[in-house]
């Protein structure tokens, strides 16, 4: 595979010197004959080496580069398509991040073979997610050992997980059958308020609950109507409860407006 240590063997160390040292000057052709061959190598097509280049090695290596392939300079009709590489070069090497996702793709990737995928390609495959690990992570992934040793470790950790999230399922729905069986067989479903007896008698004590707040808002509006204060909502609670007992089945909870006649309460549940 074409990573970063073969990568750093390959480096073409006597082309490096011409473009730093300046010494011989470039042929517009060779140069893009050699950027079209080894597009997908960054490194070589900026003649770097990958364990050593900085950022201003790197710029230094293409400005020179550029000097002699860019269109406006070269006539060659490959000019463009190669201008195009080194500058996808430039701009790769000389960000952190897309570097750090290059290096991961050369370990992946053979590099110098022409009918492997670009490094966009890559990325388009979902090598991008890459990017979005930490640093430390991409750089051991990228490593020819600890690589297979970490992914070993990421596929155990989820299965592992995935292990755990079925037995917690399992769990979940063993427990929740229990509790239904006894529900069912023992108080007919009065205990449960998912099913049967217990949701129609829990939609009743709900439908009680929410007309005490009704009338508890009415109270509270008629009070401040009168600019008196607001009643105290523990005390009407209790009145109300007193005033309107729970009713056995068949008969309905009565409302505030039933009670109204009453000479012990007044229209809203409250004992004077």
């Amino acid at each position: 595979m074409g990573g970063a240590s073969s990568k750093a063997s390959d480096f073409d160390e006597g082309a490096a010197s011409d473009v730093e040292s300046g010494d011989e000057k470039l042929s517009a052709e060779d140069e893009i004959k050699r950027v079209l061959r080894f597009q997908n190598n960054y490194y070589k097509v900026l003649k770097v080496d990958p364990k050593t280049c900085t950022e201003a090695s790197i710029k230094k290596a293409y400005y020179t580069i550029a000097r002699v392939i860019h269109p406006d300079k070269c006539a060659h009709p490959q000019s463009t398509d190669a201008m195009g590489v080194v500058t996808s070069a430039n701009s790769t090497l000389s960000n952190s991040a897309l570097r750090a996702g290059y290096d991961m793709y050369a370990s992946q990737v053979e590099v110098d073979s022409a009918g492997s995928d670009s490094f966009h390609q890559w990325e388009s495959k979902g090598g991008a997610n890459m990017a979005h690990l930490p640093p430390w992570l991409v750089k051991g992934l990228s490593s020819p050992v600890l690589g297979p040793i970490l992914m070993f470790l990421i596929v155990l950790l989820m299965l592992s997980l995935a292990v755990l999230l079925f037995a917690l399922f399992i769990a979940y729905f063993v427990v929740h059958m229990i509790f239904w069986f006894l529900c069912c067989f023992g108080c007919c479903g009065h205990c449960w308020p998912r099913y049967g007896e217990g949701a129609r008698l829990h939609a009743k004590k709900q439908e009680r609950f929410m007309r005490m707040l009704q009338d508890y808002e009415a109270e509270a509006m008629m009070a401040k109507s009168k600019g008196e204060d607001l009643p105290n909502p523990n005390v009407f609670f209790a009145n109300w409860n007193v005033a309107h007992p729970e009713e056995e089945e068949g008969e309905g909870i009565p409302t505030a407006s039933a009670a109204a006649g009453d000479a012990n309460k007044n229209s809203y549940g409250a004992i004077p």
